[in-house]
């Protein structure tokens, strides 16, 4: 906490004195010994004890005191600091630098005639130092709302990529469920006929869903392509096994990929609609899957043939949940075009890096 306000005073006093030394700087037009000491003095030093006066409005009286409604205290510390800092440049100015914060001039003085140096009275450089401490309250307001804001916005921020986590991981967790659903069934089938391959059937699910439980629910988190792929061949085996048909699929995946990476999870919806309400066991009507990537973007395709039976009502939710998570992942980069006739079902989805 200590370290965190230390941290703040000096940038505030490194940005303060920046504006401050760059004012100073663009009214001159001549640089000489002379003008560059007089900006040392004016934005230098009087520059330092404007900030000092100017942190103790902003640590205490703007944004304690003030948002506290406690008046008495803000007043006291307004009315004190600006006290306290005019009697201080003052006699900083009269007793260091009268020439530099002090001198207006001179007059001719007809009786004598003499030049007679002229300086600002006390009395004249409090009202001054009045304005000046305004001035700097006004900048603490300012300093403190901008902060303000940006922490909000900073939380906004926050409190919207926790919600997006957390959708992503709630419609994640739905398509898991989906998957485990139809795969049990898979495996039910199989077991029903009596065949051999409900072991290498088990094996498989158990990558499968090993693989699913060791995604991260982190909205931002980003699998290998191979790794994406490597599942849904898994997904697809253990589809074909239960169909007995592996003719049945058609699976074109381009053999060199980008290493690029993807958000886990996404394509397998595509493939698992097209084995739950598609022909899959007629080699002349094959499901074809298609994949292609770039440096630019990947390319993902799925092509069925619809089957005439009738299908339960949970078909829906892994497309449905697949929309949403490409919403949340992908916003802007990603074009979703499913086209379905009598007989015909196709799904293309065009993902950007």
């Amino acid at each position: 906490m200590i370290k965190s306000r230390w941290r703040q005073f000096f940038e505030l006093l490194i940005l303060f004195m920046l504006v401050i030394y760059g004012m100073n700087l663009l009214t001159l037009t001549v640089f000489t010994r002379e003008t560059i000491r007089f900006v040392n003095v004016r934005a230098g030093i009087f520059g330092l004890i404007n900030f000092l006066e100017f942190y103790i409005f902003f640590r205490w009286a703007v944004s304690k005191y003030f948002p506290a409604k406690d008046w008495l205290r803000f007043s006291l510390v307004v009315g004190g600091n600006v006290i306290v800092f005019n009697l201080f440049r003052y006699a900083m100015s009269f007793l260091l630098f009268p020439k530099i914060q002090l001198y207006q001039g001179y007059r001719y003085d007809l009786i004598s005639k003499q030049r007679i140096e002229v300086y600002i009275t006390f009395k004249q450089y409090f009202l001054m130092g009045l304005w000046t401490g305004f001035v700097l309250l006004l900048a603490a307001f300012a300093w403190y709302y901008f902060k303000h804001w940006l922490d909000e916005d900073h939380r906004r921020a926050l409190l919207q990529q926790q919600k997006a986590k957390a959708e992503s991981g709630f419609l994640k967790m739905q398509l898991n469920s989906h998957f485990l659903i139809n795969s049990l069934n898979s495996i039910y089938s199989l077991s029903l006929v009596g065949s051999p391959e409900v072991v290498s059937a088990n094996r498989t699910l158990a990558q499968l869903i090993s693989y699913m439980v060791n995604q991260p629910d982190d909205i931002t988190y980003r699998c290998s392509i191979k790794e994406e792929l490597a599942y849904l061949e898994d997904y697809i085996s253990l589809q074909t096994l239960r169909t007995g048909c592996p003719e049945g699929v058609q699976v074109n995946f381009q053999e060199s990929l980008p290493g690029k990476s993807i958000a886990p999870l996404l394509l397998v919806p595509f493939v698992e609609n097209a084995f739950k309400h598609g022909v899959t066991n007629q080699a002349q009507f094959p499901v074809v899957i298609e994949l292609e990537a770039d440096e630019a973007c990947i390319l993902f395709k799925v092509r069925n043939k619809k089957s005439t039976s009738h299908k339960d009502k949970m078909g829906g939710i892994g497309l449905e949940n697949v929309r949403k998570r490409l919403e949340l992942i992908y916003p802007g980069k990603h074009e979703l075009v499913i086209t379905e006739t009598e007989v015909e079902y196709f799904s293309s989805l065009m993902i950007k890096w």
